[in-house]
Protein backbone atom coordinates (compact mmCIF):
# COMPACT_ATOMS: atom_id res chain seq x y z
CA UNK A 1 0.00 0.00 0.00
CA UNK A 2 1.37 3.53 -0.96
CA UNK A 3 -0.07 6.34 0.43
CA UNK A 4 0.64 10.15 -0.08
CA UNK A 5 -0.94 13.13 0.44
CA UNK A 6 0.06 16.80 0.95
CA UNK A 7 -1.66 19.10 2.88
CA UNK A 8 -0.64 23.24 2.88
CA UNK A 9 -2.39 24.32 6.15
CA UNK A 10 -2.41 27.86 4.40
CA UNK A 11 -5.78 28.60 6.16
CA UNK A 12 -7.35 27.39 9.36
CA UNK A 13 -9.71 25.31 7.55
CA UNK A 14 -6.95 22.49 6.09
CA UNK A 15 -6.17 21.72 9.78
CA UNK A 16 -9.54 19.55 10.65
CA UNK A 17 -9.38 17.93 6.98
CA UNK A 18 -5.53 16.99 8.02
CA UNK A 19 -6.92 15.68 11.26
CA UNK A 20 -8.94 13.67 9.55
CA UNK A 21 -7.15 12.11 7.38
CA UNK A 22 -4.55 10.85 9.91
CA UNK A 23 -7.39 9.51 12.34
CA UNK A 24 -8.60 7.87 9.36
CA UNK A 25 -5.61 5.61 7.82
CA UNK A 26 -3.36 5.47 11.26
CA UNK A 27 -4.73 2.46 12.86
CA UNK A 28 -4.45 0.85 9.66
CA UNK A 29 -1.23 1.13 8.20
CA UNK A 30 0.08 1.10 11.93
CA UNK A 31 -1.50 -2.68 12.06
CA UNK A 32 -0.15 -3.33 8.22
CA UNK A 33 3.13 -2.65 9.92
CA UNK A 34 3.64 0.88 7.53
CA UNK A 35 4.88 3.84 9.87
CA UNK A 36 3.07 7.38 9.01
CA UNK A 37 5.54 9.86 8.12
CA UNK A 38 4.49 13.11 8.76
CA UNK A 39 6.74 15.98 8.11
CA UNK A 40 6.50 19.53 8.82
CA UNK A 41 8.18 22.54 6.76
CA UNK A 42 7.69 26.39 6.19
CA UNK A 43 6.34 26.20 2.45
CA UNK A 44 9.30 27.25 -0.10
CA UNK A 45 8.34 28.06 -3.28
CA UNK A 46 9.68 26.50 -6.22
CA UNK A 47 11.38 28.40 -9.23
CA UNK A 48 8.93 29.63 -11.10
CA UNK A 49 8.38 30.05 -15.32
CA UNK A 50 9.83 33.72 -15.29
CA UNK A 51 12.94 32.62 -13.64
CA UNK A 52 13.34 29.74 -15.60
CA UNK A 53 12.96 31.99 -18.64
CA UNK A 54 15.66 34.42 -18.03
CA UNK A 55 17.77 31.49 -17.15
CA UNK A 56 17.56 29.91 -20.63
CA UNK A 57 17.98 34.19 -21.69
CA UNK A 58 20.91 33.86 -19.67
CA UNK A 59 22.42 30.90 -21.67
CA UNK A 60 21.70 32.05 -24.64
CA UNK A 61 23.48 35.46 -24.70
CA UNK A 62 26.49 33.33 -22.84
CA UNK A 63 26.32 30.87 -26.58
CA UNK A 64 26.33 33.99 -28.39
CA UNK A 65 28.72 36.03 -26.93
CA UNK A 66 31.50 33.92 -25.17
CA UNK A 67 34.22 32.26 -26.53
CA UNK A 68 36.06 29.57 -24.91
CA UNK A 69 39.42 27.77 -26.30
CA UNK A 70 38.87 29.41 -29.50
CA UNK A 71 35.04 27.91 -29.76
CA UNK A 72 31.67 28.99 -28.69
CA UNK A 73 29.23 25.95 -26.80
CA UNK A 74 25.80 26.15 -27.33
CA UNK A 75 22.86 26.97 -24.26
CA UNK A 76 22.73 22.84 -23.27
CA UNK A 77 26.43 23.03 -22.94
CA UNK A 78 26.53 26.23 -20.67
CA UNK A 79 23.46 25.06 -18.53
CA UNK A 80 25.48 21.82 -18.17
CA UNK A 81 28.49 23.77 -17.34
CA UNK A 82 27.08 26.45 -14.49
CA UNK A 83 24.93 23.45 -12.88
CA UNK A 84 27.94 21.47 -12.15
CA UNK A 85 29.94 24.34 -11.14
CA UNK A 86 27.12 26.25 -8.91
CA UNK A 87 24.66 23.20 -7.58
CA UNK A 88 24.80 21.84 -4.82
CA UNK A 89 25.51 17.94 -4.44
CA UNK A 90 24.61 15.30 -2.76
CA UNK A 91 25.39 11.53 -2.45
CA UNK A 92 23.38 8.80 -4.28
CA UNK A 93 23.17 5.00 -3.72
CA UNK A 94 22.45 3.52 -7.02
CA UNK A 95 20.93 -0.10 -6.54
CA UNK A 96 23.95 -1.78 -7.18
CA UNK A 97 25.00 0.18 -4.82
CA UNK A 98 27.56 2.40 -5.92
CA UNK A 99 27.65 5.50 -4.55
CA UNK A 100 27.79 8.45 -6.60
CA UNK A 101 27.67 12.45 -6.35
CA UNK A 102 25.17 14.36 -8.54
CA UNK A 103 24.01 17.67 -8.68
CA UNK A 104 20.65 19.18 -7.27
CA UNK A 105 18.56 19.93 -10.31
CA UNK A 106 17.54 23.74 -11.27
CA UNK A 107 14.28 22.13 -10.87
CA UNK A 108 14.37 21.42 -7.37
CA UNK A 109 15.43 24.36 -6.54
CA UNK A 110 13.07 26.84 -4.42
CA UNK A 111 12.78 30.88 -5.48
CA UNK A 112 16.26 31.86 -3.39
CA UNK A 113 18.21 29.60 -4.62
CA UNK A 114 17.65 30.17 -7.87
CA UNK A 115 18.05 34.01 -7.92
CA UNK A 116 21.31 32.90 -6.22
CA UNK A 117 22.26 30.61 -8.87
CA UNK A 118 21.82 32.89 -11.48
CA UNK A 119 23.73 35.63 -10.21
CA UNK A 120 26.66 33.26 -9.35
CA UNK A 121 26.30 32.72 -13.87
CA UNK A 122 26.07 36.19 -14.13
CA UNK A 123 29.08 37.18 -12.43
CA UNK A 124 30.97 34.32 -14.10
CA UNK A 125 29.89 35.34 -17.17
CA UNK A 126 30.62 38.82 -17.29
CA UNK A 127 33.84 38.30 -15.01
CA UNK A 128 35.76 35.43 -16.37
CA UNK A 129 33.80 35.21 -19.60
CA UNK A 130 33.29 39.08 -21.00
CA UNK A 131 29.90 38.47 -21.62
CA UNK A 132 27.75 41.86 -21.37
CA UNK A 133 24.25 41.54 -20.70
CA UNK A 134 21.66 44.30 -21.30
Amino acid sequence: MTLYREFILDHKGVWPIFVAFVKANYDALIDAGLPLYIIVTTAEKKRNTLQNARLWWLYKTIAEQAWVNGRQFDKDAWHEFFARKHCPKTEMVLPDGEIITRRKSTAEMNIGEFSEYMQNIEIDATTELGVRFE
